[in-house]
């Protein structure tokens, strides 16, 4: 279902595309087809269901309303994050009772879901709007300045739009008396790539590893099993399509898979030369090591962020020959730290503590003080609502 509804138009094009390159010219149908809402979601979720029951890490619901629920509870239908059955349906299936702190936690999570969405995402989106809108498509105009701080302002407003959705969904499936599990953990504090996918849509990269990565580790050709590094960009370029029916996102994740072996592959031949023991300069390799990475991953949503592979090809051109800081990009990069500096406050407190609530046992000063200040930022200074980026998936 999921491959008819949103692949069957992308492989029946490339197809026929393929065929006209050796000279056959054939008048390739076109469906117009309407992707169901959340299809991707709850498929997903759907599937996980089937597969645990059949390796028998979870018994069979006998009750068909309680797994017509857990396939479409409404507050993460859309969205996400992608549960697991073994986590959400037994919620389902106890009785719940009121709890005053579950009014408290989920509030705090809607609350702070709304300000990532209102006051950070949607602001965000009218700079990359604009410096979109000065960016000509034919190469002969560019800036790689205003392109680089746009890629900034994109990787900050997909996290802060699609975080700021599943925090107000696992806000609202707490004020029902349902915890539905994290989807970031702070990924821009990250240290490495490996370490920004286990913190980036942590429900969807450990299905794809449970359900895609460790079955494609078993399979043989011959005698052999399938090569690691073969099996992590098959996995990859999956997860790509997944995002949508196009080469973009297709390249975007076979360059997050060949990143990612190349990260492992040098870790594992330099393991032995490293000092574990922490020196003078080891907060400063630290701050290296999470720069180079949120530049890492920030380059590979070109890929994500593109409308064709043109448009891939002149943004790279111009990030590689023209980084001129000008001051309008040096006008939106100072705009930009502003909006995103309440973001990475609280990120760098919750990297080691998973959940917002925390903050609630802190001193009055500091907690009310974070609320009278994102309320005012959101009434003041929020742009016009848009919709989350990830309906479109």
């Amino acid at each position: 279902m999921l491959g008819f509804f949103k692949y069957f138009n992308f492989f029946i094009a490339n197809f026929y595309a393929l065929l006209s390159q050796f000279g056959f010219q054939v008048d390739a149908p076109t469906l117009h087809i309407l992707l169901p809402v959340g299809i991707s979601f709850f498929t997903f979720q759907s599937m996980s269901y089937t597969i645990d029951v059949y390796r028998r890490q979870i018994e069979p619901t006998p009750d068909f309303l309680d797994y017509a629920l857990f396939v479409s509870f409404f507050p993460q239908l859309v969205a996400g994050p992608i549960e697991r059955a073994k986590n959400l349906l037994p919620q389902i299936q106890a009785p719940r009772k009121f709890r005053e702190e579950n009014l408290t936690e989920g509030f705090l999570l809607i609350y702070w879901g709304l300000f990532k969405k209102l006051f950070i995402a949607d602001n965000l989106a009218a700079f990359i709007s604009y410096a979109d809108s000065t960016l000509a498509l034919d190469g002969a105009t560019g800036n790689g300045g205003l392109i680089l701080v746009s890629t900034y302002a994109f990787m900050f407003q997909l996290y802060c739009d699609f975080s700021g959705y599943s925090d107000i969904a696992r806000g609202t499936a707490r004020l029902m008396g349902f915890d539905i599990m994290l989807n970031f953990r702070a990924p821009f504090f990250s240290k490495n790539i490996q370490e920004i996918w286990n913190r980036w849509h942590i429900s969807l990269t450990s299905w794809i590893r449970d359900y895609l990565f460790f079955p494609l580790a078993k399979v043989k050709i011959g005698k052999r099993y399938l090569n690691a590094r073969v099996v992590v960009i098959l996995t990859f370029l999956i997860m790509g399509l997944w995002h949508g029916a196009s080469w973009n996102f297709i390249l975007w994740g076979g360059y997050n898979g060949l990143i990612l072996i190349i990260y492992t592959s040098f870790v594992l031949k330099t393991r032995r030369f490293r000092n574990r023991k922490p020196t003078r300069f080891s907060p400063f390799i630290r701050v290296l090591s999470v720069l180079a990475t949120f530049h890492v991953a920030a380059f590979g949503l070109l890929f994500f962020r593109a409308s064709s592979l043109h448009q891939i090809g002149i943004w790279t051109y111009h990030l590689v020959t023209d980084i001129s800081i000008t001051p309008d990009v040096a006008d939106i990069f100072l705009r930009v730290l502003l909006y995103i500096s309440p973001l990475l406050v609280i990120d760098f407190h919750l990297y080691h503590e998973d959940e917002l609530n925390k903050l609630w046992q802190m001193p009055a000063f500091v907690k009310y003080g974070f609320l009278y200040v994102t309320f005012y930022l959101i009434i003041v200074f929020s742009a016009p609502a848009g919709n989350f980026i990830y309906f479109q998936f």
